[in-house]
């Protein structure tokens, strides 16, 4: 539903509401990305302050024993150091101290599962000096500050995302919030036409009712014993009265809006087939609560349009996930694509001496039910229109 709204339906605080939890979530991927690249530079920079540190505190002449790096490790474990040792030149290790994680693994600066391994190859001149054998040194170091840097800016990502999603949430119930209302509001604008209609209605019917039905059975006593001429005139009234007679009931029809007479009726009884109309009731229920009256004349009128447009004329009778289902298709040329959202509105027609007011009938006796009708283009041509009602 939201997809299908137009911008301008937007309340104003929703839009800015979404526009600033989408800055929100622009300024948290830009903070990500930079705290990425100041927690790598920082993660290499402590590595190597820790070596430093190391080296500094470096025996003169051969390598250390396991004794030494193991004091040497407790001195800077605070610091982050947590694997040390002197290798020969060929790689063996000659003494150590702590646990390592990357054996096997060479490199000046290598990261490897939260761990900076740093591995000193060019053995130190004071042992050449010294005469001793060229040794180097290879350290794992955890970096502790950038962890705590890395810690807090996920915090600080993760309390800015919450308020991203919570303004995005703030912002979609306002839109539902507003479509709502305005859905409720012209329900109520609707009811408020229909009932204006009605009252208008009634006082027309009760003011041309009557000279209406005067003016048809004069004409009709004038046609007796006139001439041929006069006699088409005077049924030209006749037949004139009698549309104006239709447009008054059916205009009656649409504004009723008495109490349904519900009772169990079988839906295959209300519709029979005949010339030009099929009727499949094959998984019609036995009997569902309708008013019988009313719902004739839903089918009489759906019926009637659809053998209008272009037999024959499908019916089909079933239910579905707990409902009533009514389909009626033609093989007309079918509701073109802008007209589907109008021809339930009173007052409607393409036909000439249509009232318009034969589909605004059906919509309101099948809402009254408490159902639903609406039509689409048939899979082989022309229109289906399909009416659903829930049980009562």
């Amino acid at each position: 539903m939201l997809a299908a709204m137009s911008f301008r339906r937007v309340p104003p605080l929703a839009v800015a509401f979404a526009l600033i939890a989408a800055a929100l979530v622009a300024a948290l991927w830009v903070t990500r990305k930079t705290t990425n690249d100041a927690f790598a530079a920082a993660r290499d920079g402590e590595a190597l302050a820790v070596e430093q540190s190391v080296r500094a505190d470096l025996p003169e002449g051969g390598p250390p024993d396991a004794a030494f790096l193991d004091d040497l490790l407790k001195d800077h474990a605070g610091e982050g150091l947590r694997y040390i040792a002197a290798i020969d030149q060929r790689g063996h290790e000659l003494a150590s101290a702590g646990t390592q994680i990357g054996a096997g693994v060479h490199g000046r600066l290598v990261h490897l599962r939260g761990r900076i391994r740093i591995e000193l190859r060019a053995p130190y001149r004071r042992s050449w000096k010294s005469g001793a054998r060229p040794w180097s040194l290879v350290m794992e170091v955890d970096p502790i500050e950038a962890d705590e840097l890395v810690s807090s800016a996920t915090w600080s990502l993760a309390f800015g995302g919450l308020a991203a999603v919570v303004l995005l949430g703030v912002a979609i119930a306002l839109v539902r919030r507003e479509l709502h209302r305005r859905a409720e509001a012209e329900v109520r604008e609707r009811e408020k036409r229909l009932a204006s209609l009605g009252e208008m209605s009634a006082v027309l019917a009760h003011e041309i009712k009557n000279p209406l039905a005067s003016l048809k059975g004069n004409a009709q006593l004038l046609a007796i014993g006139v001439d041929d001429k006069q006699k088409a005139k005077a049924q030209r009234v006749v037949d004139e009265a009698i549309r104006l007679e239709k447009l008054v009931t059916d205009l009656l029809a649409f504004v009723r809006t008495g109490e349904l007479h519900r009772a169990p009726v079988s839906p295959a009884a209300l519709i029979a087939a005949g010339e030009g109309v099929e009727v499949d009731a094959a998984a019609a229920p036995a009997t569902w609560s309708l008013d019988e009256a009313r719902m004739r004349q839903v089918l009489g009128n759906l019926v009637d349009n659809g053998v209008a447009a272009g037999g024959p004329v499908k019916v089909r009778i079933a239910t579905e996930a707990g409902r009533l289902v009514i389909e009626v298709a033609d093989h007309g040329p079918g509701v073109p694509a802008e007209d589907k959202g109008k021809i339930f509105e009173p007052f409607f027609t393409k036909k000439t001496r249509g009232t318009g007011l034969g589909l605004a009938i059906v919509q309101r006796v099948v809402e009254l039910h408490g159902g639903t009708i609406a039509v689409r283009d048939g899979t082989s041509g022309g229109a289906v229109f399909r009416v659903e009602i829930p049980e009562a």
